[in-house]
């Protein structure tokens, strides 16, 4: 009997052993009045989250709290910033500062804050209605191609009555300036992360949910993504038919970061969508054209992710592969030449 080549098992267990390189391209409406920023986002799925690019999330604030307390933050007009409750709690309006228009954390156009709206329903203990809106001292430039709004979704009270909206296995990102592990050091740089909607039964929602109606979890099955401390107040967004970002969520709170028994919690926006337009009174928060969801391909096991491409309505980004798969060619080409050599 012929003994296999120990290159060949060698080549052989590279082969099985990598993985493509998955990542995906979201290209907004560059047309809308919301969820879009100036560069598309582009979005790796890999373990904990990455750097995000420049100007692709022009709606994310880091705030300041005191002397340096951290939270995340959404534009949602020129003069109105969307955080948790949570953030706020302890601070008076001229303890706070906003930062907006820039990658990097406090930096970019600064504004201070005029009054705090914080729900009036918001609890401590159980993080419900943990959402805020913040009033500017003075209106953002909006001329600046690196600030954007963001779109709160139009969600008719009868989905919201039906179940979950959004429902579990849709596709998230999640941005923000927190730490990259529990404990841990907080990011200079923003940071991205791709999760997926968790169902409010799932065993590692159940144990750390404490309202279905005004909460939702997201993560994914086996851990390793999640927002962490100083995110809290961040957008999480979901990319709809028509090509605009749409924040679904507010980071709220979680039991460690990216374990593998528990989800992260975050704020239902579209439970909110009465709230934020009667609390702004005139400055109208805008909605997206359509706030109709793509179907997951991201993430929701711990499976390999699938390597299809995808399309969702009017709504199109693809799937690159290319570094993945160069290294495997690679491999594979090797293989043959062995065997053929030997």
């Amino acid at each position: 009997m012929k003994l296999i080549h120990p290159i060949v098992l060698f080549v052989f267990f590279l082969l099985i052993h990598v993985h493509p390189s998955e990542q995906l391209v979201y290209s907004c409406n560059s047309t809308a009045a919301c969820g879009c920023s100036t560069n598309a986002a582009s979005v790796t799925r890999i373990v904990g989250g990455e750097v995000a690019s420049s100007s692709t999330w022009g709606w994310a604030v880091s705030i300041k709290l005191g002397t340096g307390g951290l939270c995340g933050g959404s534009i949602i007009a020129s003069q109105w910033i969307l955080t948790a409750a949570h953030c706020v709690d302890s601070y008076i309006a001229s303890q706070i500062t906003v930062y907006a228009g820039s990658n990097t954390m406090w930096s970019g156009q600064s504004r201070s804050v005029s009054t705090i709206f914080s729900h009036s329903s918001y609890s401590s203990s159980t993080k419900q209605n943990d959402i805020a809106l913040l009033y500017l001292s003075s209106p953002l430039n909006m001329v600046d191609t690196n600030v954007k709004i963001a779109c709160i979704p139009s969600v008719s009270s009868s989905t919201l009555s039906a179940g979950e909206w959004p429902p579990a296995n849709v596709d998230t990102v999640a941005v923000g300036w927190g730490t990259t592990s529990s404990g841990g050091s907080v990011s200079s740089s923003l940071r991205q992360v791709t999760m997926s909607t968790i169902a409010a039964t799932a065993s590692m929602c159940v144990s750390v949910l404490n309202d279905v109606t005004r909460q939702f979890c997201a993560g994914i099955q086996c851990g390793g993504r999640d927002t962490c401390q100083g995110d809290s107040g961040g957008p999480i967004m979901i990319f709809t038919t028509s090509n605009q970002w749409v924040i679904v969520g507010v980071t709220s709170y979680g039991i460690g970061c990216a374990g593998a028994s528990y989800a992260g919690v975050y704020t239902r926006i579209a439970y909110y969508q009465n709230w934020i337009s009667s609390t702004m009174s005139g400055g109208v928060p805008v909605n997206p054209t359509s706030s109709n969801y793509i179907v997951s391909t991201v993430i929701s096991s711990c499976i390999t992710q699938s390597t299809a491409s995808t399309t969702g309505a009017t709504a199109t980004f693809t799937v690159s592969k290319s570094a993945g798969l160069f290294r495997s060619s690679i491999l594979m080409s090797t293989l043959i030449m062995v065997l053929l050599l030997i």
